[in-house]
């Protein structure tokens, strides 16, 4: 008896097939039996989880997202502001933290949270933005996706990153020069109750 099935996720960005840098294939649990699934207690990027046993589809699933670039990066800078709270939750642990971060098992989605917390998150703020978006655009290639490949990977893997940074060293400064704790802090400059 299986409790979920994982795909293959491609995207597409201004109507080009994202190819490169890293973001094909992602393997993501996209069925689920009925009372089987947990999602994971985030604020972003949150995965669903089974217990049971689980299978592979032969074919794709593919993110055509048809909005205009505008909807695209208003959307980004909302799930900025949730991107920060995840990563000010690693440092202040205000909230109760769920995680598939693991290097066992070969699951992909583990592997990544687990450098996602465990490196990622420790580098210092912005240059860890720029190192992600060299990774993806010079080491996996990202340059050969085209032009709006070259505007999905600075976008999503540079500005986005970036954004999320400066949003986490907002908050920070505003708990020094309000001498509030990060929860208010969070409240009052992402307008997020957490």
């Amino acid at each position: 008896e299986v409790d979920g099935i994982f795909c293959d996720r491609r995207m597409t960005f201004q109507s080009r097939l994202i190819r490169h840098g890293g973001v094909f294939p992602i393997r993501v649990l996209r069925l689920f039996r009925y009372g089987h699934g947990e999602c994971e207690n985030r604020w972003m990027d949150e995965h669903i989880k089974v217990a049971g046993s689980t299978l592979d589809f032969k074919g794709e699933l593919i993110d055509d997202n048809l909005n205009s670039l505008t909807w695209w990066t208003e959307k980004h800078n909302k799930y900025a502001s949730r991107e920060a709270v995840d990563l000010l939750n690693l440092e202040y642990r205000f909230i109760p933290h769920d995680s598939v971060a693991s290097l066992r098992g070969g699951n992909q989605a583990g592997i990544k949270r687990w450098l996602k917390e465990k490196v990622y998150a420790r580098l210092p703020g912005g240059f860890r933005a720029f190192a992600y978006f060299f990774y993806r655009y010079v080491i996996r290639l990202g340059f050969l996706d085209g032009q709006a490949g070259t505007a999905f990977h600075f976008l999503q893997g540079f500005w986005y990153r970036y954004l999320v940074d400066a949003k986490v060293a907002e908050v920070r400064r505003h708990m020094l020069e309000k001498n509030c704790d990060v929860t208010a802090a969070i409240e009052q400059v992402l307008r997020i109750r957490v």
